[in-house]
């Protein structure tokens, strides 16, 4: 869970709350939703959590492009989805309707499903169908080598945990101008999977898909099998090299990636860029108990761990407020009203078995990468904290000295914010990389500090992007 996810969570229970009416009547999608008294009575909810959640959830509802992803028949995976190897292309959505979406001008939208993998505790991978988006420029670049387009693979940050929060069918894609926008304005094919279990969270014959969140393996393979597949399906227009780049939970896929690329390399893969990354959840927890990770960790233990019982985290009180969750598919704006009370986690839940096993598996760092790797970390992260971040790059360095990894820091910026204050680093490197600029063996840090004093710049986003229904909106 990230900073600004929490602010959007505050606002939307308070400021936004008007503009939900307006946005629920006025947007192509009509939110009706209102907690049951069934619900209400199962939970045990008091009056003001049941009407925070209807507001978040009102507010998440507004902001669908395609309505319910249940009601969207481009998530429902083809028959040969069970049969079909990691990496197949099982379906393509070519021409995307951009009107249901907050895109910039001239960037075109597709929608693809793929066969993914989901890594498992026996160091397995299991195949496993999932979707993604591809951004098109108007103007793309040119990967020298190839004569093709020029192609990066983005992971996003925690957008939930259940099928709904796939950014896919969210309207401004979930990170907007923070990432994605911005390479495809600056000319790059942007492909970027939801991942596993979110968007397509079910088997052709209807079984359930959990969401292996934080499992950084099963993300990295969402990263490079969703790349694969839209080379495939676009095999004479996208260059067979790319580049990877994620944030926070994407931060985590991509470092995982990188992991994965010293193990089981891919032709073509250029190099990698890990902001603000999860690397060891329990740590982050002990840091930052405020973050909600432990919620977040359930589908990821369920989908990992096949003998793990939600019964060991959460307290009878906690896995009610979580099956309300996953039953009504509240997403990031709706962790707040049902996750941060008290009493809901279980003493020890970062100790037990499953947990450790779970980190001993998926966790980030200290282990051999292939390069190179550039990580963004803002020294005024309140999520990922730069010492946990800081100690596993060092970890890396001292074990493996010929990683090439690049330490970028960059004073006083939060989470999400730090993709703003190094854009001009992180888009001069993915250019490098296409262009074949060579990179010195070995580790490299750097403090980057802005012009002006840390207090006197804007600190958090402080804008939603909402489809414009006026002519004076779009004029």
């Amino acid at each position: 869970m990230a900073s600004w996810l929490l602010t959007t969570a505050l606002l939307t229970l308070s400021t936004y709350a008007a503009a939900q009416e307006y946005s629920s009547q006025s947007n192509t999608f009509n939110s009706s939703f209102s907690l049951s008294p069934s619900q209400i009575s199962s939970a045990n909810l008091d009056k003001t959590t049941v009407n925070n959640v209807n507001i978040a959830i009102h507010f998440e509802q507004s902001n669908w492009a395609t309505g319910s992803i249940h009601d969207d028949p481009f998530y429902t995976p083809p028959s040969n989805a069970s049969c079909a190897p990691p990496g197949s292309l099982l379906k393509v959505e070519d021409y995307t309707n951009t009107t249901l979406y907050t895109l910039p001008p001239n960037v075109a939208l597709s929608r693809i499903i793929f066969q993914s993998a989901i890594y498992l505790n026996d160091h397995t991978n299991a195949p496993v169908p999932a979707s993604a988006y591809i951004l098109w420029p108007w103007h793309p670049r040119i990967d020298p080598a190839t004569g093709k387009y020029a192609v990066v693979g983005w992971a996003h940050g925690t957008s939930g945990i259940f099928g709904e929060c796939a950014p896919s069918h969210i309207r401004n894609l979930w990170y907007q101008y923070s990432a994605p926008f911005i390479l495809a304005l600056q000319g790059y094919v942007v492909v970027a999977p939801d991942y596993t279990g979110l968007g397509v969270d079910r088997w052709p014959n209807g079984t359930k898909i959990q969401h292996p969140a934080f499992n950084n393996p099963a993300h990295a393979n969402d990263l490079f099998y969703s790349v694969e597949a839209a080379q495939k399906a676009y095999p004479d227009e996208l260059s067979e090299r790319f580049v990877l780049f994620g944030h926070s939970q994407g931060g985590g896929a991509a470092w995982g990636a990188a992991q994965r690329q010293a193990r089981q390399p891919v032709e073509g893969h250029l190099g990698t860029i890990a902001a603000s990354p999860v690397t060891d959840i329990v740590m982050q927890y002990r840091i930052t108990p405020d973050a909600g990770w432990p919620f977040e960790l359930v589908p990821g233990l369920l989908s990992t761990i096949p003998d793990f019982d939600d019964s060991d985290f959460l307290t009878p009180k906690g896995v009610r407020h979580y099956d309300l969750l996953a039953e009504i598919g509240g997403c990031a704006s709706s962790y707040l009203p049902l996750f941060y009370q008290p009493k809901l986690l279980k003493p020890g839940w970062d100790t037990t078995p499953a947990m450790q096993e779970f980190q001993n598996l998926t966790g980030n760092g200290g282990r051999p990468i292939s390069g190179p790797m550039l990580v963004l970390q803002g020294t005024g992260d309140v999520v990922i904290t730069t010492n946990l971040t800081t100690h596993f790059v060092k970890e890396t360095c001292a074990l493996y000295p010929n990683s090439e990894i690049e330490y970028a820091l960059f004073e006083g910026a939060d989470h999400v914010p730090t993709l703003y204050a190094s854009q001009r680093i992180w888009l001069d490197w993915i250019a490098e990389r296409f262009e074949g600029k060579p990179v010195k063996k070995g580790c490299e840090h750097r403090m980057y500090r802005p012009a002006r004093r840390v207090e006197a710049y804007q600190q958090e986003l402080a804008y939603y992007m909402e489809i414009a229904t006026q002519s004076y909106e779009v004029a």
